[in-house]
């Protein structure tokens, strides 16, 4: 006796509409999203990576990294402050919430973040010229007169 096959239930159908589109023939971007759509077609994949590019790209538009990052939790890192920068943009929060106190007639204190400095010179050792005994015994009194 041949095992019988189970019968799975049949997916409710889902209401769904078509879009056509055309692609230029001898455009090498055109080629490129083509071939990708085609690859993505084969492992079916288009439609889903469809949504999830467009959803991408407009939430990029918009100015959110979140979906990016979400999608993408490598690239969360590349596009974090630097320290500096990061202190930057907090003192500037810190400026634009401190109120101006007001101090007798019509002076007010505001707070004005530090000014990074410059890094320190880096210190050379170069070498001497040989000098004599003479010479550094007259310089060391020289000092005391």
């Amino acid at each position: 006796m041949a095992a019988k096959k189970k019968n799975q239930p049949k997916r409710k159908p889902v209401p769904r509409h078509t879009r056509k589109y055309q692609f230029r023939n001898d455009h090498p971007t055109d080629q490129h999203v083509e071939n990708i759509l085609d690859f993505w077609k084969n492992g079916k994949q288009e439609i889903t990576n469809l949504r999830k590019a467009v959803a991408l790209y407009y939430a990029l538009e918009q100015g959110d990294l979140s979906v990016l990052f979400d999608a993408f939790p490598q690239y969360k890192t590349q596009f974090a402050p630097s320290t500096a920068e990061a202190l930057e943009q907090f003192m500037q929060i810190l400026k634009q919430q401190q109120q101006p106190t007001v101090i007798g007639t019509g002076q007010s204190i505001t707070y004005n973040p530090p000014i990074p400095l410059a890094a320190p010179p880096i210190a050379e050792a170069k070498p001497s010229l040989p000098v004599s005994d003479d010479a550094l015994i007259e310089n060391f009194l020289s000092m005391f007169q």
